[in-house]
């Protein structure tokens, strides 16, 4: 018992002595074999203009304001913990690396895997923490992020892996050849940032980055009970731009057209293709000016406070400015959005005994189009043309006296069926 009592006491003073090292030794005896280390696993120029030792919430040497490469990387604080397994295997390992407002131009970030190589009597990274970081594009900073590097038994880079706070955004990028990387990022429970507030449950992209941008070879997402698949690229070379193809199959209508218009929406189960090309001057203008194409069918739903039917009841001139529905079986069309600009054509509405076609234009929330509807009953139909104007919190519908073919003409018509 005695025996066990001095290795315990022994192992506690051993710890508490090396803890304690950096309160004996002057902070400066760290600094140059710090930066020299620094050098070594970066490959290349590695300075700090200030390193101290932090003791709280934990023993770490501490170095400020440094640089890579002069400005291609720079960094607020750069901490290395002063733990037993860093102190006794100093010059070997190196565990629990944080960095602190890192700010990397895309040239040093593209190259990380080369320059974190590792060489024979070179420290061997663990893992690194990163902290409130950023990639400056065209003197713009793109952040800020939290992740870690991942490094393999040998040392070599791995994996980076970025989450965010919530939990609900993964991004995941894993070198792939020479300036080249895998990329694939996760999201669940994810509303979009941009644009019109359209909440996946779960949206999955997958591509290879390089310098001029990321080929997105695989979007697959999960919304609103149906399924979102297509590819994209996304390029920064002269401005940014994101372009490519999606299809959307068994979408619930409502909720979906409801992230544009809570008033006036469309239930149903949608299908959908489309075209994009989003461009701006830098990531941030990226999605301001939306070009869309796509096509649209919706099946066995309803129109909410858009009423087509009740206008071809009229027997004059009238406007209607009150909601209501229009019940129909399919409605279908293309849908063309530029900028702030939504224009629907080629629409048309089949609801078995009505049916309708025409256009409508929404610019800023502004309702303009024209609408020729029919309602049938046996022999007998009536018809009318519907300007469609007002807006999309409450549309307005002007008609002229509907059409009702008169007795005789009626009459003609079913001898001429007999």
């Amino acid at each position: 018992m005695g025996k066990l009592k001095i290795i315990l006491f022994s192992l506690l003073f051993l710890i508490v002595l090396v803890l304690a090292v950096p309160l004996l030794v002057p902070v400066n005896l760290f600094a140059k074999p710090l930066l020299d280390v620094g050098r070594r696993i970066t490959h290349g120029q590695f300075e700090a203009r200030n390193v101290t030792v932090e003791y709280y919430p934990r023993p770490a040497l501490v170095l400020e304001n440094v640089t890579v490469d002069k400005e291609a990387g720079r960094i607020d604080r750069l901490l290395v913990p002063l733990t037993p397994k860093n102190i006794l295997a100093w010059g070997e390992t190196l565990h629990g690396i944080r960095i602190e407002g890192g700010r990397f131009a895309p040239d040093l970030a593209v190259r990380l895997p080369e320059r974190l190589r590792p060489e024979p009597g070179n420290p061997r990274l663990t893992g690194l923490t990163l902290v409130r970081c950023y990639v400056v594009l065209d003197g713009k900073e793109a952040g800020p992020v939290d992740g870690t590097l991942k490094f393999g038994t040998a040392g070599e880079l791995t994996e980076l892996e970025i989450a965010d706070n919530s939990g609900q955004l993964q991004l995941l990028v894993r070198p792939n050849g020479v300036e080249r990387f895998a990329v694939q990022l996760n999201a669940t429970g994810w509303t979009l940032p941009f644009g019109h507030p359209a909440k996946f449950d779960f949206l999955r992209l997958k591509g290879i980055a390089h310098r001029q941008g990321i080929d997105i070879e695989e979007i697959r997402g999960d919304l609103y009970s149906g399924v979102l698949t297509g590819a994209g690229q996304l390029s920064w070379e002269q401005g940014w731009q994101f372009a490519g193809e999606l299809r959307a199959s068994g979408l619930q209508a409502e909720p979906f057209s409801k992230v544009f218009s809570s008033n006036t929406y469309a239930t149903g189960r949608m299908d959908a293709q489309a075209r994009f090309v989003y461009r701006g001057d830098d990531y941030r203008t990226l999605f301001a000016q939306p070009g869309i194409d796509a096509t649209l069918l919706v099946r066995d739903g309803m129109l909410h406070n858009f009423d087509l039917v009740t206008p071809l009841k009229s027997s004059t001139p009238v406007s209607y400015s009150r909601g209501g529905q229009t019940r129909f079986d399919t409605v279908s069309g293309k849908v063309a959005v530029r900028g702030g600009i939504v224009q629907f054509s080629g629409m048309r509405v089949d609801g078995g005994k009505f049916k309708a076609n025409g256009f409508l234009t929404v610019r800023d929330g502004k309702l303009n189009g024209a609408v020729a509807a029919r309602l049938s009953s046996g022999p007998i139909s009536v018809s009318n043309q519907i300007r469609v104007a007002g807006t999309l919190r409450a549309p307005e519908f002007r008609v002229g006296a509907a059409y009702r073919p008169r007795t005789d003409e009626q009459l003609l018509s079913t001898t001429r069926e007999q």
